[in-house]
């Protein structure tokens, strides 16, 4: 384990004080470690193996929408192992899709995904398997 110094501005400091007393965790390394951790975990090398989940936010009332998310599926059929789907209104829909696969072609279905009208949002959360 090593010993680091930071300093924060007051602002960002204060953000580390309202993380603290919403979860609990009162150790400011762990929580600063976590931080860390979460941000590198956003960076998908291309070279990398992956398992996680992709969250498509889209308006399902444009209904080629609705087939050009199915269509990225089934194109990345390799690395898209189940996907769930939510109505979160009655325009907007939220589909999970779980993925393995190398880093890639996890970047190549998340561009894919992103170029589709009437997709808001695609996320990650991808955890590094070799």
């Amino acid at each position: 384990m090593r010993r680091v110094s930071i300093v924060l501005p007051d602002e960002v400091y204060q953000l580390l004080e309202e993380a603290a007393r919403r979860t609990g965790i009162t150790n400011r390394s762990r929580l600063v470690s976590d931080a860390v951790v979460s941000h590198y975990s956003s960076f998908i090398d291309r070279e990398g193996f992956y398992a996680g989940a992709l969250v498509v936010f889209y308006d399902h009332s444009r209904g080629e929408t609705v087939y050009a998310v199915v269509d990225a599926q089934h194109s990345f059929a390799d690395i898209v192992r189940s996907n769930a789907h939510m109505h979160v209104s009655e325009e907007k829909c939220a589909e999970v899709l779980a993925v393995m696969g190398r880093g890639e072609r996890i970047l190549d279905l998340i561009a894919a995904l992103r170029k589709v009208s009437g997709v808001v949002s695609v996320q990650h959360s991808l955890v590094r398997v070799g």
